[in-house]
């Protein structure tokens, strides 16, 4: 039974798309369930999720198993699916090197949007947000929670669903700019699961959506995207203008003001059109087999 299916799997287009498209759905859906197992032990998700998440033994242990469900989902489809396994999800050597090369990429990213907002206000304020009293020990007992726990594990999660898995199932048969658009709109609404809808942050999740899965697709390294996924969010959380949970990572609250309507709209998605443009650029200039695995 299993041999037929995955016959069919393998010479239907179709078949291979919608099975890609559920597994990755599935991995991200099992969020559902569990949000309702965390509302039995008094741990609502829906209310604490991104910046604002306490750091509480409730909210960290939904969190991690949310992520070791939606890594098993994967898991599961690479073995009895695809008959591969997590290491062909383009886990390559280097992973210090390519994830800290991501990371300056995606700090970057959100540093240069931060620079063009910020010259293009009326007013910008820098808020402290770490309290005085609070203690050295303490402050990097949250924050290595927060890099590792968080930043890092969030990140492995995403590209491993949204990125890895789908593009190695589909790279052979679709044009990588349809497999962009189908995982792009799906973490668009993955993101949506415990937030109310709003389409300035849609349309943004979309665009780095799609600039996460072009490093991906034509580095051919999770560790990358992986570690741009983690820079982008490292800014947005240690300076993004709501931020103010310092137990989460939150260093400075950068709040700008009076920002022109358009600047604040496009800024954004051209930064990721821009940075897909030149991963695209490198990868047929050859940059990542000369320099980046060399």
């Amino acid at each position: 039974m299993l041999e037929k299916f995955r016959t069919l799997y393998e010479k239907k287009l179709y078949i291979k798309l919608i099975i890609v498209t559920l597994v990755v759905s599935c991995s991200f859906a099992v969020l559902i369930p569990i949000v309702q197992l965390a509302l039995l032990f008094g741990v609502d998700l829906t209310k604490e999720h991104d910046v604002q998440m306490k750091v509480e033994f409730g909210n960290v242990f939904f969190f991690f198993l949310f992520g070791a469900s939606s890594i098993a989902i994967i898991w599961l489809a690479q073995k009895y699916i695809d008959r591969r396994t997590l290491a062909d999800l383009g886990f390559r050597s280097k992973i210090l090197k390519l994830f800290f090369i991501g990371f300056g990429v995606g700090v970057c990213m959100v540093g240069l949007e931060f620079l063009v907002l910020g010259m293009s206000a009326g007013e910008v304020k820098f808020v402290s947000v770490i309290p005085k009293n609070s203690s050295i020990a303490s402050y990097i007992s949250y924050y290595s929670y927060f890099f590792f726990g968080v930043l890092i594990w969030n990140s492995l999660i995403e590209e491993l669903g949204c990125r890895a898995y789908p593009i190695e199932a589909l790279r052979k048969h679709l044009n990588p700019h349809i497999i962009f658009i189908i995982m792009g709109v799906l973490f668009t609404l993955a993101h949506f699961v415990v937030r109310e809808f709003d389409i300035a942050y849609a349309i943004g999740l979309f665009i780095v959506s799609y600039a996460l899965s072009g490093i991906y697709y034509y580095s051919g390294s999770t560790w990358l995207a992986i570690g741009v996924h983690t820079g982008i969010n490292w800014f947005y959380f240690s300076f993004g203008g709501g931020v103010e949970n310092w137990k989460l990572g939150a260093l400075v609250r950068i709040e700008i003001y009076d920002v022109p309507a358009w600047i604040l709209h496009l800024t954004q998605p051209l930064i990721g059109i821009g940075v897909f443009l030149l991963v695209r650029y490198a990868c047929k200039k050859e940059v990542f087999l000369k320099k980046i695995y060399a």
